[in-house]
């Protein structure tokens, strides 16, 4: 009965089969009704009956997907264009990343993008992880896996990760009243991720997959999760940030500069 509550209680809270709660509660009270006397009206009770078998119907018509993935939840890098950057961050209040250089990420134009919305705002909050340079048997097997594992590398991880602790670096500088943090990770799980109010109700987590062997960075699969297609996998994934986080440590940051501009990115 307590393990019933609590999924009825979750329900509630994430706004799921409201309206079977509802038509389930009016049967409980008409019914209770009907022992002590007759209180209730046989149009009454017909009503509930019928919108009983109404919802029942409904959730019979229901897609078995409903509630996992779609399709529109997995993607390559090119098929989250249609909502872009800028969008996001217009709503976002909170910024998690973490990536093995995150150099995609903070662009130039990404970078002046979140200093213009997220730390502009006194609760604004940035969390950041990249791959710990000094992690140099870390960062050996990243490079083979990230750029010797491209068709035409560019640009190489180590110096991918320089050019990221630059921008991290200018960013700190920021006369900027939110908060921003950054930290680096001793090995490369496999995956980048970035998520937008992740505690939030709206939150949106994108998770790259990096594979051994890709075309090109763009081509890496995607997901997109939300508390709605998918709030198992959406836990998880916080859940895997959070363990990351507090593993990492601070990042030493270096003396702001100019980003490097060229080259394909991790």
């Amino acid at each position: 009965m307590l393990r019933s509550a609590r999924r009825v209680l979750k329900d509630l809270r994430e706004r799921r089969n409201i309206d079977a709660y509802v038509i389930s509660l009016l049967s409980i009270v008409f019914a209770a009704l009907t022992l002590v006397g007759d209180k209730v009206s046989d149009q009454f009770k017909w009503a509930v009956l019928l919108a009983g078998v109404g919802v029942l119907v409904h959730q019979i018509t229901l897609p078995r997907g409903e509630g996992r993935l779609s399709d529109r939840a997995l993607e390559d890098r090119t098929g989250f264009e249609q909502a872009p950057l800028k969008d996001r961050l217009r709503s976002s209040r909170e910024i998690w990343m973490f990536a093995p250089s995150g150099v995609n990420f903070l662009s130039d134009e990404n970078c002046r993008a979140i200093g213009g919305t997220v730390l502009k705002r006194h609760n604004g909050i940035v969390k950041m992880v990249v791959l710990d340079p000094e992690a140099t048997a870390a960062v050996d097997i990243a490079t083979r896996q990230l750029d010797n594992g491209l068709e035409y590398p560019l640009q190489p991880l180590a110096d991918s990760i320089r050019t990221t602790q630059s921008m991290m670096a200018a960013m700190a500088s920021w006369q900027s009243p939110g908060s921003r943090q950054f930290k680096v990770f001793g090995y490369n799980p496999g995956f980048s991720l970035v998520a937008f109010n992740p505690l939030q109700r709206d939150g949106v987590i994108i998770v790259e997959i990096h594979g051994v062997s890709n075309a090109s960075t763009s081509g890496r699969m995607h997901l997109e999760l939300t508390r709605k297609n998918a709030p198992q996998w959406y836990l998880y994934w916080l859940e895997q940030f959070d363990a990351i986080w507090h593993s990492a440590k601070p990042l030493p940051l270096p003396p702001a500069e100019s980003a490097l501009e060229s080259g394909d990115r991790h």
